[in-house]
């Protein structure tokens, strides 16, 4: 597997990632509604506040993790590996690539939001983050402050 920064000529696969993304979200979230997601990723892949980073297997990408930078911070805002993919420790890599980078950048700190009932996700994502507050009934906050 190879892991690397993304470009533009990954926008249409990382849109169709998205999709499954959203699909996924929508079993965790009642007021959630499936779309298909066409010509997204195109508009924010080379922007410098967005930060993507993905996983290939036979030149195929499985996986993804997008951020976003602001007020020196960074948010996670998507993170997928294909069903097939997954337990393999790719989701891992991509979250360990955007911490590095976040103090290689100095961020203050690195932030995500999940659902409340995704228990997989939760499951994972604590072994990096803290809760810091619940956004709502279905949605919480969770904050690796970076030291410095």
């Amino acid at each position: 597997m190879i892991f690397r920064n993304a470009n533009n000529n990954d926008a249409n696969k990382l849109d169709e990632l998205l999709t499954k993304l959203i699909e996924d979200e929508c079993q965790y979230d009642k007021n959630c509604k499936a779309i298909k997601v066409k010509d997204f990723y195109i508009h924010y892949i080379l922007d410098p506040t967005k930060y993507f980073y993905l996983c290939e297997d036979d030149n195929k990408i499985v996986g993804y993790i997008y951020a976003i930078i602001e007020n020196n911070n960074i948010k996670i805002d998507a993170l997928y590996v294909e069903e097939d993919k997954r337990r393999l420790g790719i989701a891992s890599k991509l979250i360990n690539n955007v911490i590095n980078y976040a103090h290689e950048k100095k961020f203050n700190k690195v932030v995500i939001n999940v659902l409340s009932n995704n228990i997989k996700a939760k499951n994972l994502y604590y072994k990096y983050f803290k809760l810091n507050k619940k956004i709502d009934d279905n949605k919480e906050e969770l904050l690796l402050e970076i030291s410095k």
